[in-house]
């Protein structure tokens, strides 16, 4: 279901009228004074409502969603294995295209006696005037690294340009799950790793090499969360961040990924002054103190512990902010509608508490129950 809303903006103050309805709320972000607009806004229920061109269900996975707004004014979602969906209103989603590229070769020259490996959690970034498609290549227990792909328009077609480094040329033990920020001042960082430690470290201006090459960024790298060495149970992957006001936020998923009804996947948050960190949650102890079996930073959703049977596993997340400025999480899980067969989509509204930590309503998803999307200017 769609509602159609009026905006009206008075003095830098937002009127947002429900057309038919005499109720009106405010909000700060708002477009230029005294102009009118209209924005329409979906409602959506977890998992998310996904089809194929033909409007048939789309029953596949969906796992590692990234999901980004275009120039053109549709949102963008891709994931593990290469696909790209494309969505109007951020709720309901239709598969655009089944492989965004073909799997790169380079995989097997970074691992030449090990054939097994896929294209894992891409993320598409806008960095000056072009699209870039980040990419990870792994095989269970044998990541290779990160590469990219760049293109004139957020729907492609994308040009392969290769590597941008291996595991061990950035000095990372499990480099996969790239996301790429551009600061307000047009750095270019890309985090990435694996419950082996989270890294942070610079590309150049066009966004698709290292800043001063690979020897320069394995020794100006920073750990940002997890520890180094093995994995516990307790770090993190599937990383994301984003600015809000003055502060950085580093979202992670803790916990076992893949393990159906039984998966402990839950995603955490640290709060940071500076993009490289630290990033601590409200007990002010950095996420690199991880360890142990204990991790550190805030619950933004999270199903262990819970009476809710319907669904495990919830986790990697992105943000989207629709034009009232509102923040949604966008993360896969398991359901009982599949009896925990595969992950899906879902989303819900981040809140934001007193002290500025984001999270889910009960930190809990939402489960078939009708919500509010994002709205859109039309």
């Amino acid at each position: 279901m769609k509602k159609l809303l009026k905006l009206l903006a008075f003095s830098g103050t937002l009127i947002t009228c429900i057309v038919g309805c005499g109720n009106t709320n405010t909000t700060s972000n708002s477009p230029s004074n005294n102009t009118s607009y209209e924005t329409e806004q979906a409602t959506y229920t977890n998992p998310i409502n996904v089809t194929y061109s033909n409007g048939s269900p789309y029953t596949g996975e969906i796992a590692d969603p990234s999901v980004i707004r275009g120039d053109d004014g549709f949102n963008y979602l891709v994931c593990t294995n290469g696909k790209m969906f494309k969505s109007e209103d951020g709720c309901n989603w239709e598969l655009l295209t089944e492989k965004v590229i073909s799997l790169p070769s380079w995989g097997q020259d970074v691992s030449p006696n090990n054939s097994d490996y896929g294209l894992w959690a891409p993320d598409i970034t806008k960095v000056g005037d072009k699209w870039i498609y980040y990419y990870s290549l792994s095989g269970w227990g044998s990541p290779r690294g990160v590469g990219c792909a760049i293109a004139d328009n957020i729907a492609g077609p994308y040009e392969d340009l290769g590597k941008i480094c291996s595991g061990e040329e950035i000095g990372i033990q499990n480099c996969i799950d790239p996301q790429v920020f551009v600061d307000d001042d047009g750095s270019v960082y890309m985090v990435a790793g694996s419950f082996q430690g989270l890294y942070i470290f610079q590309l150049d201006e066009t966004g698709t090499k290292l800043l001063g090459g690979a020897e320069t960024q394995k020794e100006e790298k920073v750990l940002i969360a997890g520890k180094v060495g093995g994995w516990d149970g307790a770090t993190y992957e599937g990383s994301y961040i984003i600015k809000k006001d003055d502060s950085y936020y580093y979202f992670g998923s803790a916990g076992t990924c893949c393990a159906g009804k039984d998966s402990t996947y839950r995603v955490v948050v640290g709060k940071a002054d500076n993009i490289l960190g630290p990033y601590r949650g409200k007990n002010k102890l950095p996420l690199t103190m991880s360890g142990n079996s204990s991790t550190y930073g805030e619950i933004v959703v999270n199903c262990i512990g819970s009476t809710l049977d319907d669904v495990a596993g919830v986790g990697h997340n992105s943000i989207l902010v629709d034009d009232l400025g509102n923040y949604f999480i966008y993360y896969h899980g398991y359901s009982r509608l599949d009896n925990f067969r595969t992950r899906h989509l879902f989303m819900d509204k981040l809140l934001f508490d007193e002290q500025g930590y984001p999270y889910v309503e009960n930190y809990r998803p939402s489960f078939d129950e009708e919500k509010e999307g994002p709205s859109f200017i039309i």
